[in-house]
């Protein structure tokens, strides 16, 4: 069988997707991960003795195992039912990272009410946080930590996906307790496509922008997303949480605390020095208003009567201040007294609070957004969750492998003390890891066991969300076989013969040619070639994706980048330096083929290439398939050879499959 593309129809080779679907299927309710694979009579496709082989390479069951089915195996504790029947309130805090808690400025409390609300009783604090988002930013967040799958890093999980049937913990609380759900934002409700996926999603009402009166403060939310200061915003939204039949779930997104963080000069608190006079000064006074309006959110959900029987919870949805910007790295780690980090980046609080219980707790294990819907099931007593997740319960299990897939590439996680990156040309040995409390080398020999399971957990996330699973597998209550034969029944088999384009990537006229001709609706996949193909697809993604940037703050003609996305699943880009496979894939290409260089990649680290990137096949020039067959022979890929060498003007050209190895 060919190697075909990675996320969506691998069903043989990805033996996690197999195991999950077992547990979800067969048993969706019933035992723990090992005992479920073990009593399965499964001979489809001969995967007995494959999936007896993954569950003996799990060392230790107990341990966070890409998550469904486990969940019931993590309902002790002294926790467990300790909110039920009370109603939740989750607000998303817009680019609130960890480090702003922890620290103060020029000895200034920069966040004194989320400080002090960590310090009072019936509040439990995690530390070790991290958020998990894919292209759709604060949309993400908010999908990861409702339904315990990660976004997609194609394009935002609300447009690519919004026909899609879900199960998270909206329609969780709705189907099992009985919540009303509602979801707070004050916005403009077709930003990230909110209004159509909202329903989907299980939320019973969306307040947007419509539903408040903004204050218009200028600066507000920054660049063109200028909308309801915090303050105004959970004045509102307490209101209309006062006329909620009960219990009720209330999602809110905060806004107020946006880059670039233009806060007007009255409402900033925090003296800066001259050297931070700049976005970081900025940040902290933004973050710093942000916490005055939580604290205002408390005091006014005990003035309204909504405080005493609710448990709320806080977390960030992504960084304020990327290590992306040297100039802002150099700033921070200034600041920071000690480098500016990944992890300190991604980590951002989760605050879960909860009146009138006598506990004060702070938990270090791992956790990320994919992890807050089980924590909540658990706190709100719910014994069974009949649905797809791949987060744990935070409160009993152990450290999670947090999978990252934006800044680091994916492969790297977070499990503990210990980071590891993976290295940008997607080589295992070329990666680093280290302790995040020191900042001390560690090493990646004992990381390759974490860096798959992340890995896993991105694609099969993508598997999920592709192919529409949670309908499959929820809704429609389809078998194992009939889920098998649905998806592999549309396998797209790469042709025998494909058309060739190389594109320079200053052929402006070639670009506008090429873009034309894959906008007709009759034309088949095209195999890309470029002097700089990720340079190439990126000026792609800029001149016809109808994204734009305003005031350093992105936004999207929907219908353009529909018509783009389309277009865009018609190119086959072809990589020459395998550094930057991982980067055309983060730009949402899914079919892509890798032309080796053997003065690059010796055989064995080639061949380690492959394994960890899985293209869907291999080109080469014709004149030297024969001279590098001991680079591909064996590797189960479809190989591609082309009449060619070095080519260095745009041309068009067939490109022919060789018969199966």
């Amino acid at each position: 069988m060919d190697l075909l593309p990675k996320p969506i129809k691998k069903i043989i080779q990805i033996k996690i997707i197999i195991v999950l679907l077992v547990l979800l299927i067969i048993n969706p309710l019933g035992s723990s991960f090992a005992m479920t694979i073990n009593s399965q009579e499964f001979f489809t496709y001969h995967l007995r003795d494959f999936l007896q082989g993954f569950i003996e390479e799990q060392s230790d069951q107990g341990e966070y195992a890409l998550a469904t089915g486990t969940y019931e195996g993590q309902i002790g504790g002294d926790f467990f039912g300790i909110a039920k029947g009370r109603n939740l309130i989750v607000l998303q805090l817009e680019s609130i990272q960890n480090m702003l808690v922890q620290r103060d400025y020029n000895g200034q409390e920069i966040m004194p009410e989320l400080r002090g609300l960590i310090e009072s009783p019936g509040t439990i604090y995690f530390s070790n946080y991290y958020y998990q988002i894919g292209m759709g930013n604060t949309s993400d967040a908010e999908f990861a930590s409702n339904n315990s799958i990660m976004g997609s890093m194609e394009s935002y999980t609300y447009q690519l996906f919004a026909d899609n049937y879900f199960n998270g913990l909206p329609w969780v609380l709705k189907k099992e307790l009985g919540y009303q759900t509602n979801v707070f934002h004050g916005y403009k409700k077709e930003f990230w496509n909110r209004e159509n996926i909202y329903p989907a999603l299980g939320f019973d009402r969306f307040y947007s922008a419509d539903d408040f009166e903004s204050d218009h403060i200028k600066g507000i939310g920054g660049g063109n997303i200028v909308g309801i200061s915090d303050h105004a915003f959970y004045d509102q939204a307490t209101d209309y949480m006062t006329k909620l039949p009960e219990p009720y779930y209330s999602f809110l997104i905060s806004l107020s605390c946006h880059n670039p963080f233009m806060l007007p000069e009255d409402l900033r608190e925090i003296e800066i020095m001259p050297q931070h006079n700049n976005i970081v000064g900025n940040y902290i006074n933004a973050a710093h208003y942000s916490d005055r309006c939580v604290g205002e959110f408390i005091s006014e959900l005990k003035e309204k009567g909504l405080y005493d029987n609710s448990i709320i919870v806080l977390y960030g949805d992504h960084f304020g201040l990327t290590k992306a910007d040297s100039r802002i790295d150099e700033v921070v780690s200034d600041w920071l007294g000690e480098p500016y980090r990944y992890d300190t980046m991604m980590n951002v609080p989760l605050i879960i609070h909860i009146p009138g219980i006598q506990v004060n707790q702070a938990f270090e294990n791992s956790g990320g957004q994919i992890d807050l819907m089980p924590t909540l099931c658990y706190l709100l007593g719910i014994e069974k969750l009949d649905t797809i997740y791949l987060g744990q319960n935070l409160f009993t299990g152990k450290d999670s492998t947090v999978a990252m897939q934006t800044h680091m590439l994916k492969g790297s996680y977070i499990k503990g003390d210990t980071v590891f990156e993976i290295a940008r040309d997607g080589i295992y040995g070329n990666s680093k890891a280290w302790d995040r409390r020191t900042g001390g080398k560690v090493n990646i020999e004992g990381c390759y066991a974490d860096h798959l399971k992340a890995r896993q957990m991105i694609e099969l996330s993508d598997f999920y969300l592709r192919n529409d699973i949670l309908r499959l597998a929820i809704d429609q209550r389809k078998t194992l076989d009939e889920i098998i034969a649905q998806i592999t029944g549309s396998e797209d088999r790469l042709p025998d013969k494909l058309i060739g384009r190389f594109v320079r990537v200053d052929d402006d006229a070639a670009i506008e040619g090429l873009f034309a001709e894959l906008s007709k609706s009759n034309q088949s996949r095209v195999l890309l070639m470029s002097d700089d193909i990720l340079e190439l697809l990126t000026k792609l993604d800029k001149d016809y994706s109808g994204k734009s940037k305003v005031k350093g703050h992105a936004s999207m003609d929907q219908s353009t980048n529909q018509a783009f996305l389309e277009t865009k699943r018609k190119i086959i880009p072809m990589v020459s330096v395998v550094s930057d496979y991982t980067k055309v894939e983060y730009l949402g290409y899914n079919y892509i083929m890798i032309t080796p260089d053997m003065r690059e990649y010796p055989n064995k680290t080639f061949q380690e290439a492959l394994k960890m990137n899985r293209p869907c096949g291999i080109v080469l020039p014709k004149s030297s398939w024969l001279a590098s067959m001991n680079l591909w022979t064996g590797c189960q890929l479809p190989v591609y050879i082309y009449d060619g060498e070095i080519m260095t003007e745009s041309k068009v050209m067939p490109v022919y499959r060789l018969p199966s190895q």
